[in-house]
């Protein structure tokens, strides 16, 4: 066998080293021929780059499948692009919400990180776990999260927004659809149809959202003379609109209309009302609050007040990535109003 040119197992070791490893962007410079630095800025601030030079060191970093690595560039700017979310862990509602921060985050090149807990009693741990994370920025996406968790992010230097909280006020910025606004023009609404007796499902009524909203209905009916009784699900669940349901239909006099203080549970109210034999609307009107997808689906077809989840969410974007308001007396606290969605659950004679 003839011998292997002189110098051709160095080269085919250092060949056999760069397989093995990651690429780093000194091996992009070389590839691309700019300096290191050069190809940081095309991955960390492209605007400042030339077009020809970018295309440059991209592809240079595509043919050695070079990534930046994030936890360095992390270490170096004191910014990760990673927001998390403090969520339950269940509920159709949140989903959404949740679909929507991912979407908005990632146009902005920032990742999402769940924190999410299945009780109420979970949240100090689920807070816990936030601080042990270098993050830009923390949502509490949950009615749920009481006083004393605000406060406690109210002390912390996380930059921190509430979503749809209004006990948050005054405690830590806020974005929040109008929920009694919302839930009074759902009230007119059954009013301007004739209704005269109506009563109110809430899901839990400790939480301040379910205050809010059940306060923006029994107000507003009130003012035309029509009593509105409070009936506690005790979640704010399908489960739990079901269960209530089949509480409210054992009763000898059924109310003209039922306000539900949510659409996930207002599905089970509907489901568990035509199980007992209660017809909607024939028997009873029913109305909801969020503007869940499902609402529109046939089946359901329901009157709901339509949150604009897009605008909570790119609001709660501006205020949480955003340049801090160091000379308002209060964090800010954002209000978005919502829209009716009629649907055939209250019309008469469908």
């Amino acid at each position: 066998m003839g011998a292997k040119p002189e110098g051709a197992s160095s080269a085919e070791g250092r060949s056999q080293n760069q397989a093995n490893r990651r690429a780093t962007s000194v091996d992009v410079a070389a590839e691309s021929g700019v300096s290191q630095a050069t190809v940081a800025r095309v991955f960390s601030s492209p605007n400042k780059v030339s077009p020809a030079t970018r295309e440059k060191v991209r592809s240079a970093a595509d043919r050695l499948g070079y990534v930046p690595n994030a936890i360095a560039r992390s270490l170096k700017s004191q910014r990760t692009n990673i927001v998390g979310a403090v969520v339950p862990a269940y509920g159709e509602y949140w989903q959404n919400v949740l679909a929507e921060f991912s979407r908005q985050l990632a146009q902005r090149s920032y990742q999402l990180l769940l924190f999410s807990f299945a009780k109420s009693d979970d949240v100090d741990g689920a807070l816990s776990s936030v601080a042990q994370y270098r993050l830009d920025g923390v949502i509490l996406a949950s009615a749920t999260i009481g006083q004393s968790h605000l406060g406690r992010m109210q002390s912390s230097a996380l930059p921190t927004v509430a979503f749809n909280q209004p006990a948050a006020e005054g405690l830590v910025p806020s974005v929040s659809v109008d929920n009694e606004e919302g839930m009074a023009e759902l009230a007119r609404h059954l009013v301007d149809i004739g209704v005269k007796a109506a009563a109110y499902i809430g899901g839990v009524s400790s939480v301040s959202t379910d205050q809010i909203r059940y306060r923006g209905a029994v107000q507003e009916l009130a003012e035309h003379g029509i009593a509105c009784p409070y009936i506690e699900a005790g979640a704010y669940t399908y489960d739990a609109g079901y269960k209530a349901a089949g509480q409210l239909a054992q009763r000898d006099n059924l109310p003209e209309a039922v306000m539900v203080g949510s659409d996930e549970v207002a599905f089970g109210v509907l489901d568990g009302l035509e199980n007992a034999g209660v017809l909607v609307p024939g028997d009873l009107l029913l109305t909801g609050f969020d503007g869940l997808p499902q609402a529109s689906w046939a089946g359901y077809d329901l009157t709901t007040l339509v949150q604009a989840t897009d605008v909570l969410v790119a609001q709660a974007m501006d205020v949480l990535l955003g340049p801090a308001d160091t000379s308002a007396d209060r964090p800010v606290s954002i209000v978005v109003p919502g829209t009716i969605r009629y649907g055939k659950t209250t019309r008469k004679g469908a």
